[in-house]
């Protein structure tokens, strides 16, 4: 694209998802569900979330993708689910919070939220620093839990992003792990993060910006640049050489591939990375308006 508007281009964007929406299902087949699906289901209700909250303004939002998210929260074949798992109650219901914070209610999914909190999660889950984060960032976000600011610091602090100080030493997990910690320390493109909450990592997603550009890692650059928004210390310049390489992956569809390596432009290839694009549409409106 020789000059792109992130209005237009978030449209495009939001048309695709809009087209493949029932893709986002839950399901595979009725009953049936997978780790992939349930996944699926829950990033179309973080997007929902994050450009409700953002200055992008679409009519499909309310009028197309909380009706399909309702549908599939009051089927009691979902509520099932999440009350026959209480370790994964909050996440499985983390679309059922979302939408609770603007008015739905559930008294199926309240008693599953109880049960899964008297059994000690998600508090008792061993997970990773930057899933520790996750729980809180979405806690707060959905205003389910009143989570302190300090105390939310205090768990960024223990996060790969905060100690370290080297990107030669970031693989894909490491990089994975670095963006998601920032994804929720800037309220996913659309609040900065303090210079002094992560001193060495501006430089790092600079670096790693380059490098995904280069090798033409679509999925990952596209959340390198979003990170790259919220740090004060990040380089314009990095930003401005890598966006029309993430731009590169766009097609007519409306949708963005993962890579330049991937050569089927199908739903499962290319729904994270246009999902991604969104949010980078929305952190762009928010942060250089």
């Amino acid at each position: 694209m020789a000059s792109w508007c992130p209005i237009d281009l978030a449209a495009t964007l939001a048309g695709w998802v809009d087209r493949e929406l029932e893709q986002f299902t839950p399901w595979i087949k009725p009953g049936v569900t997978t780790s992939k699906s349930l996944q699926r289901f829950a990033e179309l209700a973080i997007l929902y979330d994050v450009l409700d909250r953002s200055p992008l303004d679409f009519d499909v939002l309310n009028d197309r993708w909380r009706p399909f998210l309702e549908q599939h929260l009051a089927d009691p074949a979902f509520g099932q689910l999440a009350r026959t798992r209480l370790e994964w109650a909050w996440d499985l219901l983390l679309p059922y919070l979302i939408l609770r914070q603007r008015g739905l209610r559930s008294d199926y999914h309240e008693a599953t939220l109880a049960h899964a909190t008297k059994a000690g999660f998600p508090h008792a889950a061993e997970v990773i620093p930057y899933r520790k984060l996750d729980h809180a960032y979405f806690a707060r976000a959905t205003g389910t839990v009143d989570v302190p600011q300090a105390a939310f610091d205090e768990l960024l602090g223990r996060t790969f992003a905060a100690r370290s100080a080297c990107r030669l030493l970031l693989d894909r997990e490491a990089t994975y792990a670095l963006t998601h910690a920032l994804l929720y320390a800037g309220a996913f493109g659309q609040e900065r993060v303090p210079r002094d909450a992560l001193p060495n990592v501006a430089a790092i997603v600079d670096s790693m910006t380059i490098d995904c550009a280069v090798q033409e890692e679509y999925d990952m650059l596209g959340e390198l640049l979003t990170c790259g928004l919220v740090l004060e210390d990040c380089r314009p310049d990095v930003r401005a050489l890598a966006l029309p390489i993430f731009l590169q992956s766009l097609d007519a569809t409306g949708s963005l591939m993962p890579n330049g390596r991937e050569t089927e432009r199908s739903f499962a290839a290319c729904y994270h990375t246009t999902l991604v694009g969104l949010i980078l549409c929305a952190s762009l409106t928010r942060m250089t308006s």
